[in-house]
């Protein structure tokens, strides 16, 4: 595969970084992190859901796994190791793939505890299928025939830099619009823990989109090794923030269960079927029930009416 540079041109790029010690070094370290990061993310994914089930657990478990083969993909190729380029090529494209629209699938799970329209959700998840195929099938033939033509690399450079463009703008929407949707939610909710928590929530969506600007920054700056070792770092992190999301969900569902907040479980139960046993560890609290109960919380008519019947029953 040959490795963009500024000039545009087609190079092996990965092995002048390689035999660079400084780039060497760097390529090491993003590696070793994003591959710590992604075994800590596996075992997180298994002990903190209780039900291995859903959109949200599973885009989040593939996308995880895939970070150890795309780091592994690259490794063989910008080190002189004896391994094929056609091996190499396949981790990195089967891994990408499933890391970058895994993440989005993520996003887009998540996104709907905060947005009930429903047609807002599907044409967000049709721009997620529409993005992973004019963008993932494009970049893997350019890549496979970059191994062999200089025409395919020159394409290959172009394209390169239109997906992670492309991906970025994607991510940038669906953290944008729960961003949106959460600010929305802080107008409606005066109260200061619940405002701290949703705050906290904002601050690690801004964070994604830092790291999704890094990336393409890295690209465009021409260190272009780096920046294809810095991307699995990057969803590591974004994966890691997940998790201090899911925390925080699971804060707003257990206190708009409390005294303190016009939710009551009993109000709660009546309107999500579910039994008051339930309720349970924070470590073991399914995230179904989150779904249910950041629902019901999020929803300015739904609390308005748990808040009557609560009145009512007072």
């Amino acid at each position: 595969m040959r490795f963009p540079r500024r000039d545009g041109t087609g190079t092996a790029a990965g092995h002048e970084a390689a035999s660079d010690p400084t780039q060497r070094y760097m390529i090491s370290i993003f590696a070793a992190l994003a591959w710590c990061n992604s075994i800590e993310l596996i075992v997180l994914c298994f002990t903190t859901f209780k039900r291995y089930r859903g959109w949200y657990f599973w885009s989040l478990l593939f996308a995880s796994c895939s970070l150890i083969p795309h780091c592994l993909g690259y490794i063989f190729y910008i080190f002189p190791l004896g391994i094929s380029t056609y091996i190499s090529v396949t981790l990195i494209i089967l891994s990408w793939c499933v890391m970058v629209t895994g993440h989005s699938l993520v996003l887009w799970s998540r996104l709907s505890l905060v947005l009930q329209a429903h047609r807002v959700l599907s044409a967000i998840l049709i721009m997620i299928i529409i993005d992973a195929i004019i963008f993932h099938i494009p970049t893997t033939v350019l890549m496979y025939g970059s191994l062999s033509s200089q025409v395919f690399a020159s394409g290959y450079n172009v394209m390169e830099r239109i997906q992670l463009v492309g991906f970025c703008i994607q991510e940038c929407i669906i953290s944008g619009t729960y961003i949106w949707e959460t600010a929305k939610t802080m107008r409606l909710r005066p109260d200061s823990h619940h405002h701290k928590i949703l705050a906290h929530l904002l601050a690690a969506n801004v964070v994604i989109l830092v790291l999704d600007v890094a990336v393409v920054g890295f690209e465009y700056a021409g260190y272009y090794a780096l920046q294809v070792m810095f991307k699995p770092l990057a969803y590591s992190i974004k994966f890691k923030l997940e998790y201090a999301i899911l925390g925080r969900l699971i804060q707003i569902a257990k206190g708009s269960c409390s005294n303190n907040s016009p939710l009551s479980c009993t109000a709660q139960n009546q309107l999500s079927g579910s039994h008051p046993s339930r309720q349970r560890g924070s470590g073991s609290y399914d995230v179904g029930d989150i779904d249910r109960d950041v629902r019901v919380y999020m929803s300015p008519v739904v609390c308005g009416e748990v808040y009557e019947r609560s009145s009512a029953a007072a």
